[in-house]
């Protein structure tokens, strides 16, 4: 038996007009269609008159689910795999379904179209090379500190996701350690009430702190200015110098570095 084929296709990010032709064409071709919640992709199914059958895959079902949507390929079905907004697979559940359909060897195709991520990359006004993208900011002090060190000191853009009720703490965490740092924080874009806050850490805290907060956020922040002594600490890495002998040239070399030297040879330790 021939194995079906699994169609990663990308939605709206909220305008419904920016579904994609083929995306449409897809949709309207498959045997079922795989999504987070079924009321959502229900109202752009209506929207275009398209009647498949709809699964839901979400973090609180995906190891059940996952079983049941890899049978139905391996049985020959078709499906598309959809998330809530834009693209599949871009922290949600759906990359594991990858992983597994690469495993046995289902043919994976993409529709791509919208990402609420690099949407809202391209609108910050913030530089849009190089960037890195985190996903959701983490919930614990730990693995706060872990990513803030691990990340936020280089000399690249970050972008990444935040809830509603978390949205003021973490900008007022950023905003004690990067408070100049330019910031922008993107909102329900391409729909009705569109918003997007520019300027830095601590002007935005100060904007929101107040303000009742709703809706999923995107946040772009600006990286961290590069220091003179960090190339020749990337170029001595690629040497394979120790990290006593790092730490010793690099010391000897640029003064009041010895504390920011010692830390970066740390982080590279976790």
């Amino acid at each position: 038996m021939n194995k079906g084929k699994l169609f990663i296709v990308s939605g709206p990010i909220g305008n419904l007009d920016d579904i994609t032709i083929r995306a449409l064409k897809v949709l309207r071709k498959v045997d079922l269609i795989v999504c987070e919640d079924t009321r959502v992709t229900s109202k752009l199914l209506n929207r275009y008159k398209i009647n498949k059958k709809l699964i839901s895959y979400h973090e609180g079902n995906e190891k059940k689910r996952r079983k049941e949507i890899l049978s139905y390929l391996l049985s020959g079905k078709n499906i598309a795999l959809m998330s809530d907004a834009g693209t599949p697979c871009i922290s949600d559940p759906g990359e594991k379904l990858i992983d597994e359909c690469i495993k046995e060897d289902i043919e994976i195709r993409i529709v791509p179209g919208p990402s609420s991520a690099i949407s809202s990359l391209v609108i910050s006004g913030i530089a849009s090379t190089p960037f890195l993208f985190i996903g959701f900011f983490p919930k614990k002090e730990k693995e706060r500190e872990r990513v803030i060190k691990k990340y936020f000191y280089l000399d690249t853009t970050i972008v990444f996701f935040e809830s509603p009720h978390r949205l003021v703490d973490t900008i007022n965490y950023l905003a004690k350690r990067f408070p100049e740092r330019k910031i922008a924080l993107i909102k329900e874009l391409t729909k009705i009430h569109e918003e997007i806050i520019r300027g830095t850490l601590k002007e935005a805290y100060d904007f929101l702190k107040d303000k009742n907060i709703k809706g999923e956020w995107t946040v772009v922040l600006e990286g961290g200015e590069k220091e003179e002594w960090e190339s020749d600490f990337e170029l001595l890495l690629k040497l394979n110098f120790t990290k006593k002998d790092i730490l010793k040239f690099l010391t000897n070399k640029y003064k009041g570095i010895r504390n920011k030297v010692y830390k970066r040879l740390e982080l590279r330790d976790e």
